[in-house]
C-alpha cells in the first residue's frame, strides 16, 4: 500500500508538471494561430488549471469507471472553493473580490455547480445530459467572449511577419506542435495509470470507486490551482485567484463532465454521499457569498471557516466508508 501511495504521489507530480507544460506551449501556439483571440484566450484560461480533472476524466470514462471522474470533479470544485481559496485568505490575511465577480460571476458560478447535481435527480447522468452541458459550457465561453470577461480579452493579433522569417516561424510551429503532441500524451499516460491505481486502491481498501475521486484524486488534481493561488498571493495579483478558481469550477462542472458523460453515461450510485457533496456544495457557495457581498473581501478567519467547513466534510466522508 505504501508503494501504491509513493507511485500514486509521482503520477500526480508529473501530471501537475506536464500540464503546466502543455499550457505554455497551447500559449505560445495562440499567438501563431490566424483565428479568433479572444476564443482562444478564455478557453486557454479555462482549462489553464483544469487539465488534469480532463485527463483523469477521460481516461476513467474509457475504462468504464465514470465514478471516479465524477467524484473528481465534485470533489475539485469543492477544494477549490474551501480549503483554497480558504486557505489563501488564511495565510495571506484576506482575498480582495474585485469588479464584477461578486455581481454576476460568484452567482453564474453558483449555478452552473449545482446544474450536475440537478440532472442526477433523474437517476444518473445520460449522454444527453452530457450534451446539455457541453452546451452549458459553450454558452458560458460565449457570454465571457461577448461581454469581454476574459482575463486576456486585451490579447492582440500578431502582424504578418516579413517573409524572411516564415521558414523559422514554420519551423518552430512544428517543434512546439511536437512539444504539444508529447506533453498531451505523457498527461494521458499518467493519466490512465492514475486511474488504474485508483480503481485498485478503491478495491483494497473497500471504498467506492467515487470516493477515491472525491476525497483522494480531487486533492492531487487541484494542485495547479493551489500553486497558481500561492503564485498570484505573493505578487499581489489578487484577481487571478478569483477569477481562476470560478473559471475552474465552471469549466469543471459543464465542458468536462459533459466530455466524460459523453463517453460512458453516469449511473447513481452512492446517493449518501453523493446528497452529502452536493449539500456541503451548498453550503460553501452560501457562505463565501455571505462572507464577501458586503465588505467585498473574505478575511483570515472567514477562509478558516471554509477550510474547516471541507474538514467536516472530508470527516464525514471518512466515517460513511
Amino acid at each position: 500500500m505504501l508503494l501504491d501511495i509513493v507511485w500514486g504521489v509521482f503520477l500526480i507530480l508529473v501530471m501537475v508538471v506536464s500540464s503546466g507544460a502543455t499550457v505554455e506551449i497551447f500559449e505560445k501556439l495562440a499567438h501563431n494561430i490566424r483565428t479568433n483571440r479572444l476564443i482562444l484566450a478564455t478557453i486557454l484560461v479555462g482549462f489553464s488549471t483544469s487539465l488534469p480533472e480532463l485527463f483523469v476524466g477521460v481516461a476513467a470514462a474509457f475504462r468504464g469507471q465514470p465514478q471516479i471522474a465524477l467524484g473528481d470533479i465534485i470533489g475539485a470544485n469543492l477544494a477549490n472553493l474551501s480549503w483554497i481559496i480558504g486557505g489563501a485568505a488564511l495565510v495571506f490575511g484576506s482575498v480582495p473580490i474585485i469588479g464584477d465577480y461578486l455581481r454576476k460571476e460568484i452567482w453564474l458560478t453558483i449555478g452552473i455547480a449545482m446544474v450536475p447535481f440537478l440532472l442526477m435527480f433523474d437517476g444518473g447522468l445520460s449522454r444527453f445530459d452530457g450534451l446539455l452541458l457541453v452546451l452549458l459550457y459553450l454558452i458560458y465561453v460565449n457570454n465571457l467572449v461577448r461581454k469581454g470577461s476574459s482575463p486576456l480579452r486585451h490579447l492582440k493579433l500578431s502582424g504578418r511577419r516579413p517573409v524572411t522569417h516564415r521558414l523559422k516561424t514554420i519551423i518552430e510551429l512544428l517543434v512546439e506542435t511536437a512539444k504539444l503532441l508529447l506533453g498531451l500524451g505523457v498527461l494521458g499516460l499518467s493519466a490512465w495509470m492514475l486511474v488504474n491505481l485508483a480503481v485498485k486502491v478503491s478495491g483494497s481498501l473497500g471504498v467506492s470507486a467515487f470516493w477515491v475521486g472525491l476525497i483522494v484524486l480531487a486533492l492531487g488534481t487541484t494542485l495547479p490551482e493551489l500553486i497558481l493561488t500561492i503564485i498570484a498571493s505573493e505578487k499581489k495579483e489578487i484577481s487571478l485567484i478569483l477569477g481562476d478558481i470560478l473559471g475552474s469550477v465552471a469549466v469543471n462542472s459543464t465542458l468536462i463532465l459533459g466530455i466524460i458523460v459523453l463517453i460512458s453515461p453516469i449511473g447513481y450510485t452512492d446517493p449518501l454521499q453523493k446528497g452529502i457533496s452536493g449539500l456541503f456544495l451548498m453550503i460553501i457557495l452560501g457562505l463565501f457569498w455571505l462572507f464577501t457581498r458586503s465588505k467585498h473581501k473574505l478575511d483570515r478567519w472567514e477562509g478558516a471557516v471554509l477550510v474547516g467547513v471541507y474538514a467536516m466534510f472530508v470527516g464525514i466522508q471518512m466515517m460513511l466508508v
